[in-house]
């Protein structure tokens, strides 16, 4: 017999006994689409080597900006799917965790934002190279409008992810992830060179 606790992890619909089948065949299709998406990121980094010379030392920025969105939205995604399994967010986006992760998400996302370039100026210091003061504006402008852009797309997109997984009866948990961490680079990649053009080319 089941304890009452089991009874309301599960009472969204989805499986009490998720056996190794029923994970990789709802994990593989998306590792699948992750690893297309990989490629599809690489693709756009190679083709922006012109906007990489416009804005000096903006090459320094991508990885860690990519890294901050992935790991912040895949946080996000495992704490909806924990919720959905507690049965915390019925209400969809308008409930109080719904609410509490948006914030969250949002803040961490413009906070390390603003981090992102001030380490980076720092750096420059001990570093044999400088960066004049035009250039290190663009860059926190750039930082800043990418990581909270991206980070509401994100966000928006968890939720979504979330929603359909729980009407499809699949485990939220085998699929935000990855789709948020692809997805993540490739809509990161396609904001930041998209701000870095437009800023870079009205400034430098």
């Amino acid at each position: 017999m089941n304890s009452p606790s089991i009874n309301i992890i599960f009472r969204q619909g989805l499986p009490l006994n998720m056996d190794r089948a029923k994970v990789m065949v709802e994990t593989l299709h998306v590792l699948l689409l992750c690893a297309l998406g990989g490629g599809l990121s690489g693709l756009i980094l190679g083709s922006m080597s012109s906007i990489l010379e416009l804005v000096p030392g903006l090459i320094a920025l991508v990885p860690a900006i990519i890294g901050m969105r992935g790991n912040i939205s895949s946080a996000m995604g495992s704490r909806l799917g924990s919720a959905v399994h507690l049965g915390l967010v019925e209400e969809g986006i308008s409930s109080k965790v719904a609410m509490e992760n948006l914030k969250s998400s949002l803040s961490l996302s413009v906070y390390i934002s603003v981090i992102l370039p001030i380490f980076y100026t720092l750096t420059t210091i001990v570093l044999p190279f400088s960066l004049n003061p035009i250039i290190i504006a663009v860059l926190f402008m750039i930082s800043i409008l990418t990581g909270t852009t991206s980070g509401i797309f994100l966000t928006l997109l968890a939720f979504f992810i979330v929603r359909i997984a729980v009407k499809l009866e699949i485990d939220p948990d085998n699929i935000t992830g990855p789709l948020l961490s692809t997805v993540g680079d490739f809509v990161t990649l396609l904001i930041l060179f998209s701000y870095a053009a437009f800023i870079g080319g009205s400034f430098l």
